[in-house]
């Protein structure tokens, strides 16, 4: 990383054998280049069966939230019922401590049994989703009942304190990725967000591991202080193609590339006011679609 202030600057990336990220800009009054920046994501197509996992923080900050969970899945099942009658519902939570799991549920399932599911749930002060779901997903019997191996996958992340594992975000989401290869992944993050309207919300527990992954994925994180009893609508599962990739971090806008399966496309506008590039067309399902960019860092 440098911060010192340049006239010109030529940054190549070759990524593939395709594609040639190179980014050229002039230095702007005020802003500096910090490094070359990668968001994408792969576009989704509407599943024919989906394993749904919800990843429920269960300590003593979180009681309050149950209820939002509550009917938070009950929407969830509506919403689903409208893409595929094929699909399971389970809780797990971020200590994977007894009793860790609740479920299995599908379109059959009293809503009763919905409702009380965060409530069965133990635990204790451990706030470490990534972890548990590794854990869960590699160590457990109730991982190998769940998942279906042609099933596509959404995970729900629901925390009011940071992730707390020593994971990282990219090892986190790279293992996600060979996990479960071969169908479609998604992640919606419910997490205290920079601008939160919790009172309590401070630099301590803002979710910004789960809020990076969430960005992996095209979308931006649902703040848990919110009425976010519609959270699972932000799963793009649900909302079909996206046409604009929200930008992790704010770019020098004359470095922006825009690449769909690996070639430039001019298509597009970069909107400041959301951080977000628009395009003009909707690429369609299984496309690699990636912005190309240089971090921009205020004076």
């Amino acid at each position: 990383m440098f911060v010192k202030k340049v006239k010109y600057l030529i940054l190549s990336l070759m990524l593939g054998c395709t594609a040639d990220y190179s980014v050229r800009t002039e230095q702007v009054e005020e802003i500096v280049a910090t490094e070359i920046h990668i968001d994408s994501f792969v576009q989704a197509a509407k599943p024919e069966q989906i394993d749904v996992l919800v990843l429920l923080d269960t300590s003593c900050s979180m009681n309050d939230n149950y209820s939002q969970v509550s009917t938070g899945i009950e929407l969830l099942r509506n919403d689903l019922n409208t893409v595929t009658n094929d699909y399971n519902i389970a809780f797990i939570n971020t200590s994977l401590q007894d009793p860790y799991f609740a479920g299995i549920f599908d379109n059959a399932t009293p809503i009763i049994d919905f409702i009380m599911a965060p409530w069965s749930l133990g635990g204790d002060h451990t706030e470490a989703g990534f972890s548990a779901l590794y854990d869960f997903t590699t160590s457990t019997p109730e991982a190998v009942t769940f998942f279906r191996e042609t099933a596509d996958k959404l995970f729900i992340f629901v925390s009011d304190e940071e992730e707390q594992s020593a994971i990282p975000t990219n090892v986190f989401e790279s293992w996600l990725k060979d996990e479960f290869k071969g169908v479609q992944r998604d992640v919606v993050s419910i997490v205290t967000v920079p601008d939160s309207e919790c009172e309590y919300a401070s630099s301590y527990n803002i979710g910004q591991k789960y809020i990076n992954l969430a960005r992996h994925y095209g979308k931006d994180p649902i703040d848990i202080c919110s009425d976010w009893e519609l959270w699972l609508s932000n799963s793009t599962f649900l909302v079909g193609p996206v046409d604009y990739i929200i930008l992790t971090y704010t770019p020098m806008e004359e470095s922006i590339k825009i690449y769909i399966d690996r070639f430039e496309t001019d298509r597009w506008q970069y909107d400041p006011q959301t951080n977000t590039v628009n395009l003009d067309y909707t690429p369609p399902a299984g496309s690699l679609i990636e912005a190309v960019y240089l971090k921009a860092q205020e004076e």
